[in-house]
């Protein structure tokens, strides 16, 4: 079997594994000792997903950070990897529940749905081969993993009514992915400028790309600098969560599609 067979096997066993931690996640809600079972196999899926994007980079001998493919990859295991190793322990199967629907159906829609000549290595373009790039997506990549466990917490906050779930419960496990999420983020962000600056001469350019990512760390801001003022927390802090988890994936789904109504020829949508 070639490269890419392997390559799809292991997402495969990943994406099994992430949907199993998610079922075990929902049941440990009601049998708390399911949700060490769930941590293993968010942690279990997450390393797989890192074998595949290891594998990409040894075919191209460089960094495996270059498309939409290896983004959506890295952003579903830095999401399963925070929930495995940094979730609270004793609201692991809530977390589990924020997060396992969530990065499982960002790897089936890696995986079912962008076309197989999309997801083809290739080794990066001179404009991509800086340090800069992929230490700016990579720690963009671990920021959005703790923003979708807190965005996902905001939209179980509002769709979790018939689950025995506590506004506590919650609001712990999101101010767990702000916590660590937001921080990254915006690392990434002033990552992303010097890059910016040394692959362009410019360190922003109102791209989709930027805007939505701009849109979407304003939205965590609020969430963040908020999370703790009495007259913002529950419904009201859910919601600005919930926007945030909108505006991420947007960022990461619709950037390209925009990006190239803007332009016919871009290098870097994603």
């Amino acid at each position: 079997m070639n490269a890419m067979v392997w390559e799809d096997i292991l997402a495969i066993l990943a994406l099994l594994f992430l949907f199993g931690g998610s079922g075990l996640s929902l049941a440990g809600l009601k049998k708390p000792d399911l949700g060490h079972w769930a941590r293993w196999c968010a942690g279990a899926g997450g390393y797989l997903l890192l074998l595949v994007l290891l594998a990409r980079g040894l075919q191209v001998q460089g960094w495996p950070l270059t498309d939409l493919y290896e983004v959506l990859l890295l952003t579903a295991a830095a999401t399963a990897l925070f929930y495995a190793l940094g979730a609270p322990r004793r609201q692991e199967a809530l977390a589990g529940a924020c997060a396992g629907t969530a990065i499982g159906l960002i790897v089936a829609l890696a995986l079912l749905f962008l076309p197989p000549g999309v997801r083809l290595p290739h080794p990066p373009t001179a404009a991509l081969g800086s340090l800069w790039f992929p230490l700016h997506v990579l720690t963009t990549a671990l920021g959005y993993g703790g923003l979708v466990l807190a965005g996902s917490a905001g939209l179980l906050r509002f769709l979790g009514g018939r689950l025995p779930i506590s506004p506590d419960g919650v609001e712990e496990v999101a101010e767990r992915g702000l916590a660590w999420g937001y921080p990254w983020l915006t690392l990434g962000m002033v990552l992303g400028m010097v890059w910016g600056w040394w692959a362009w001469g410019r360190p922003w350019s109102w791209s989709p790309k930027e805007v939505l990512t701009l849109l979407t760390w304003g939205l965590f801001t609020l969430a963040f600098h908020t999370r703790r003022l009495k007259g913002w927390r529950g419904w009201k802090h859910a919601l600005i969560l919930v926007a945030g988890l909108a505006a991420l994936l947007s960022t990461l789904l619709l950037a390209e599609s925009l990006a190239r109504q803007v332009v016919p020829v871009v290098e870097y949508v994603f």
